[in-house]
């Protein structure tokens, strides 16, 4: 256990380097651009080594920095839309202490039986994510390790499905580390296996990342313990595939993701899944299961699209703009291919409830016992809204409305004959009624366990995956919440 530290004099240090790189962009007027709600940050920073909670009250402060949040940490530059960065594996497979946001994502979905014989399914979401305090030069000032300044969390859910009709939905007690404020977290470096430490959980594998250890350890409300393995038709070190921006006519993407979100993505689909699980006063033993990991460097940067100084830095993140947010989904299906896309949520909702799933891949194992990755994009229609808490309504206490059902039609690649000539089309639907649970920032996600039913089943399979929301409350409401926190108006969660 690392002892804490007074914190406040280098956040405060880091906040000041941010606003001075802000205002070096000018905004549409010519002026330069401000962070918003900045001296509450400042005057919030100043309380990390006083208030009951500092991780909070770090994860709010980074969130409300928007896209200046990263400022001061290396990141992946782009000349153009090349990355200049060379992505080596299993170099990148690990934690990248000196850049920013990051996490390793898992969905797995399986067969199990109780102690009592009772058979059924069960579903686990677990990210393992870590963020970054500071920048690189106030770091150095107080020498600080990357382990210390990076501000981790472990997230976990079980869905439980069970064929006796039992069924629930379950999510870890908060495991949120600052090793600069008394936590334990740290990770490995490119030259050693795997490993991923919030507090008591782990994600221990190999330089190839699989086999891949995931432990929960959240005392009698939940144990997690199971391992991940490629399956026998790919091969160890060809078990992911590069996602981000897609190679023109080619297999896959490049690994990178582009301004202004630069960054380094890449998954396993189809992987296999064995071990035990204990919830619910029950301990399940596994015997099947399928499963997905992502692995996300997905940074935050004050240029634009092209490369440029934004003159509209903080425009989704503006009051006047109602949603900031997107839809994620993956789902193996049960011939061995895969797909996932995403969709995002800018503005207001569409009154037809349609988002275009403007990215996505379609994955198929090849000869080479490989992944061949093809780009795709469609139609999704959100279904069937429902009402989620949020404590981020407070004081009124309004739900968030999110739907949680969801449509495909048309996925396809306009340069593939097979995806062409018979798109992917069909339905998801969830195991369970909730999915929700709050992020580090204390902003709502939900994540629902979902069947995927076909609409065409003579060229596609049914499957299973994860639907993912992220941005459904409003940017006035959340930040209304977040400052309140940071001003003391609204009493902190333990």
């Amino acid at each position: 256990m690392t002892s804490s530290q007074n914190v406040a004099p280098a956040i405060q240090e880091y906040l000041e380097l941010v606003k001075s790189e802000v205002a070096k962009i000018l905004d549409t007027s010519g002026n330069p651009t401000q962070i918003p709600n900045y001296q509450d940050l400042y005057t919030a920073a100043g309380k990390l080594d006083s208030t009951e909670n500092p991780i909070q009250f770090i994860n709010i402060i980074h969130s409300l920095l928007g896209r200046a949040g990263n400022v001061g940490s290396n990141t992946i530059a782009f000349d153009g839309s090349i990355a200049e960065y060379d992505l080596k594996f299993p170099d990148d497979h690990r934690m990248h202490g000196n850049m920013g946001n990051e996490w390793y994502w898992i969905g797995c979905h399986l067969d199990v039986t109780d102690e009592k014989g009772n058979k059924g399914k069960l579903s686990i979401m677990d990210t393992m994510q870590k963020i970054r305090s500071m920048d690189i030069k106030t770091q150095a000032k107080y020498s600080w390790s990357d382990q210390q300044v990076c501000v981790t969390c472990n997230i976990a859910t079980i869905t439980l499905k069970m064929d006796n009709g039992n069924s629930n939905y379950y999510r870890r007690s908060t495991n949120e580390q600052w090793p600069l404020k008394g936590g334990k977290s740290s990770f490995s470096s490119k030259d050693q296996p795997l490993s991923f430490k919030v507090g008591t959980d782990s994600f221990i594998g190999t330089k190839n990342v699989l086999p891949l250890r995931l432990v929960v350890d959240d005392g009698e409300n939940m144990q997690i313990d199971i391992t991940f393995t490629n399956k026998d038709n790919v091969n160890l070190e060809s078990a992911f595939f590069r996602q981000g921006d897609p190679i023109p006519a080619g297999n896959g993407g490049t690994g990178f993701t582009p301004l202004p979100t630069p960054g380094i993505y890449y998954s396993w689909p189809q992987v296999n899944v064995t071990g035990t699980v204990s919830v619910g006063g029950n301990t399940y033993t596994v015997n099947s299961g399928i499963g997905w990991i992502d692995h996300q460097l997905m940074m935050t940067s004050t240029l634009d699209s092209k490369g440029q100084p934004d003159h509209q830095l903080f425009a989704t993140t503006s009051k006047n703009h109602p949603y900031n947010g997107w839809l994620w989904q993956y789902f193996n299906l049960e011939n061995g291919t895969s797909f996932t896309g995403a969709g995002f949520l800018q503005g207001s909702i569409p009154a037809d409830n349609k988002i275009e799933m403007v990215y996505g891949y379609f994955l198929e194992p090849n000869e080479q016992k490989a992944w061949d990755a093809t780009f795709i994009e469609g139609g999704i229609l959100m279904e069937d809204p429902q009402s989620f808490p949020s404590i981020c309504s407070y004081p009124n206490s309004s739900p968030v409305t999110i739907p949680i059902k969801r449509s495909y039609s048309k996925l396809t690649n306009l340069f593939n004959n097979k995806l062409r000539e018979h798109p992917i089309s069909g339905q998801a639907t969830p195991w369970y009624k909730d999915g929700s649970f709050n992020n580090p920032d204390q902003s709502l996600c939900t994540e629902f366990s979902a069947n995927f039913v076909s609409a065409t089943p003579g060229e596609y399979p049914n499957g299973l995956g994860y639907l993912e929301s992220v941005g459904f409350e409003k940017v006035a409401q959340y930040q209304e919440y977040a400052l309140g926190v940071l001003k003391g108006f609204i009493l902190e969660e333990s």
